[in-house]
């Protein structure tokens, strides 16, 4: 890749790749020049250092993970809880562990993790509240549902199609059903 049409978005989108596959001690200029076939220089002229690369990866981590799932399931669902859980149960969560990752280590990274994650609850309890829950129990409800995708995360286990229908129908009914007790 050339370095006049080298934008700081490319810069970005191999440091989450590199994220992704190898951790965040991938995201160095010199590892990174080497994959996109630059000098290191180029990192310095799109980036005054470091740590203002990982913002701009931490950034770009916040639009793929929340805000783009997030204007997705709201242009294109009927029934929006239930697309969102297709969309987060189906997806490919490399990216999400290494980030959480990186947050054990590094501040950035856990105040990053911290707001996504306030945002994503927010949004599923709203996404509840609308069901017909009440707040309080949309808010339990929302975190239960937070919880099982993020142990989805950790699991290895990879159930076929069939049964992953089966779970997600589950979990959507389990979530909105009426308070019993």
């Amino acid at each position: 890749m050339a370095d006049d049409r080298l934008t700081s978005r490319d810069w970005v989108n191999a440091g989450l790749k590199a994220l992704a596959k190898s951790g965040f001690t991938a995201l160095k200029a010199d590892t990174l020049s080497k994959v996109l076939g630059v000098s290191r220089g180029s990192f310095y002229w799109h980036f005054a250092d470091v740590g203002a690369f990982h913002t701009a990866v931490l950034q770009r981590w916040r639009e793929v993970a929340y805000e783009n799932v997030i204007q997705e399931v709201e242009g294109t669902a009927e029934n929006r809880l239930a697309a969102l859980l297709e969309r987060a149960f189906q997806a490919d969560l490399r990216l999400e562990r290494a980030v959480r990752s990186w947050a054990t280590a590094e501040a950035k990274a856990r105040t990053m993790v911290e707001a996504v994650d306030a945002r994503r609850l927010d949004y599923i309890r709203g996404l509840l509240v609308e069901a017909g829950l009440a707040s309080d129990q949309a808010s339990a409800r929302a975190r239960i549902l937070y919880w099982a995708y993020l142990g989805r995360g950790l699991s290895t286990d990879k159930p076929d199609q069939a049964e992953g229908r089966r779970i997600l129908d589950e979990l959507a009914r389990l979530a909105t059903a009426a308070k019993t007790a």
